[in-house]
């Protein structure tokens, strides 16, 4: 971490970038993509990437029910893998605590990945 307006928290996997930003003046938490790449498992890839997220933002102190904001990234995606997406996300995020969202379908993801996410939480 770094001191003043913005603690940059380094990534604990990817190195050159920051996992995660906060700005302290306005209270929002800035988390870069995460991913765990699980090529052959779409839900168990999406459970984990989940569970990635969470630790990103608990790094920040904040949990997922803080999020306000999420993008979404699912390779080739088709209906079959945005109703997998939909029931992972409503088993571990709350039905009232949905943040805004995008969910866009790629053609690749960094590392074989199946999916990735980048958020903004209110800390």
């Amino acid at each position: 971490m770094s001191g003043g307006r913005l603690i940059r928290i380094p990534a604990p996997v990817v190195p050159g970038i920051s996992d995660s930003v906060l700005d302290t003046a306005s209270g929002l938490l800035y988390v870069s993509g995460v991913y765990v790449p699980v090529p052959d498992d779409d839900e168990e890839s999406m459970r984990l990437t989940f569970g990635a997220l969470a630790e990103a933002l608990q790094r920040a102190g904040a949990t997922l029910s803080d999020l306000v904001r999420v993008n979404v990234y699912i390779r080739h995606l088709d209906e079959e893998k945005l109703q997998t997406y939909r029931r992972v996300r409503d088993s571990i995020i709350g039905a009232d605590e949905l943040p805004a969202s995008t969910v866009v379908g790629v053609h690749s993801l960094y590392n074989g990945a199946v999916i990735e996410i980048d958020a903004i939480a209110a800390v």
